[in-house]
């Protein structure tokens, strides 16, 4: 028996998958069986084993495989791998201080890179850590580019650090125009541009075979221009979140004011423009391939919405709203697991604030991941059994379950 509580907005279904109380790691064994008798904790939903962390939940990246989960966490300062099939935890490694940032490097977890606040870059393979080195400020963000095998490193400097893994040095740095720094960045999956969201509310364009920027896109002055920024010059507006779509060509860029703006890279102006409200930064931004569909989160709600349909003035269609419980910060669209062609999966698991990885099943976005395929079965029966759960995108407290028999 387990208990799964459902949110209904705009008639689409948001089903929470870890709802429910956690166990503490402080606890007996002879405790732990005690506690299996009670109501509440044999309806509690476990997807995927001992995903959470003693503290809080940083970031989440599945492996290109599709067949890994990596999760980065605190305190103590660790990283966790689960593998999706087994739906449990696979290894845990202790790191030496905070994780900022982390990238996979290889088709399964056999290559990792994590970017740590104490300027070190440390690189793992199967065997734990191979090398660590630190670089001169403070890291923000990764991102790898294969044909050259450098990898780039945000940082709190007016420029673009550059390590060649292939001849293991440091290669003459890229120029930047944000004096305060680069915040993200981004590779196009087809022709590899590069982007950089800086402080001062730009982004600029690189070619990877060039230090030089091809150009920059003023996102700071285009929501002023849409009349979407009451504040002053003087408070400023950095670019937050940063990425491309696989079709090559739109873009999606978060504030920190709470904006979302699409482009396409043909076009200096944005197409679209959608406002979280809350006047907080946005912590990731992903394209849903099937549904056709933008995920745009800040540390309060995930909002889903469509890429097409009206321009800046009529706004765009929301799907739904996905209020979390804890402060968000990463969002991980979870892949379908099938072979061939890479298709994204209505599972959304989210790191924050809390010890509980948060989990997300939402089947108008898709169906769920071969390797959970039962959660469709769920789910309909749940539907055919006139369970609405909660109305109106609200998580109840206390009844708002509804039970799995």
């Amino acid at each position: 028996m387990s208990r799964m509580q459902v949110a209904t907005f705009s008639g689409c279904k948001v089903y929470n998958l870890s709802a429910g109380k956690a166990v503490p790691q402080w606890l007996s064994e002879k405790h732990r069986r005690q506690l299996s008798k009670e109501e509440d904790y044999r309806r509690r939903v476990e997807l995927i084993q001992d995903l959470e962390f003693p503290t809080a939940s940083q970031r989440l990246r599945v492996s290109p495989d599709g067949r890994f989960l990596v999760a980065s966490g605190m305190y103590p300062p660790a990283v966790r791998v689960y593998e999706l099939q087994e739906m449990s935890l696979k290894f845990e490694r202790r790191l030496t201080a905070e994780v900022v940032d982390f990238l996979i490097l290889s088709e399964d977890v056999g290559k990792l890179c994590f970017l740590q606040n104490d300027r070190t870059l440390s690189f793992h393979a199967p065997y734990g850590t191979h090398y660590s080195l630190r670089i001169p400020t403070f890291g923000r963000a990764l991102t790898y580019h294969p044909p050259s095998c450098d990898l780039y490193i945000a940082a709190a400097a007016s420029e673009l650090y550059r390590l060649n893994l292939e001849e293991g040095r440091f290669r003459a740095p890229v120029p930047c125009s944000s004096p305060g720094g680069v915040n993200v960045l981004a590779l196009n999956p087809v022709h590899f541009l590069l982007g950089a969201g800086g402080v001062d509310g730009r982004v600029e364009m690189f070619d990877p075979r060039s230090r030089e920027a091809l150009s920059s896109l003023d996102v700071a002055g285009a929501v002023a221009e849409a009349g979407r920024w009451g504040g002053g010059p003087e408070e400023g507006m950095a670019v937050s979140a940063l990425e491309f779509d696989r079709d090559g060509l739109t873009m999606a860029v978060g504030t920190s004011a709470g904006h979302c703006l699409l482009y396409d890279l043909r076009s200096s102006r944005p197409r679209a423009l959608k406002e979280h409200q809350y006047g907080l930064p946005i912590v990731a931004l992903k394209f849903h391939q099937r549904a056709r569909q933008v995920l745009s989160a800040d540390s309060k709600v995930v909002k889903v919405w469509g890429r097409d349909g009206a321009g800046l003035e009529g706004g765009r269609a929301l799907l739904t709203n996905i209020e979390t419980p804890a402060a968000i910060n990463d969002l991980c669209v979870v892949p379908d697991g099938g072979g061939g062609k890479r298709n994204d999966s209505g599972l959304l698991l989210m790191a924050g604030e809390q010890e509980r990885i948060m989990t997300y099943y939402v089947p108008a976005l898709g169906p769920a991941p071969r390797w959970c395929s039962f959660l469709d079965s769920i789910t309909e029966e749940l539907e055919e059994g006139g369970g609405d759960g909660l109305e109106g995108g609200a998580w109840g407290r206390g009844g708002g379950g509804i039970d799995l028999r």
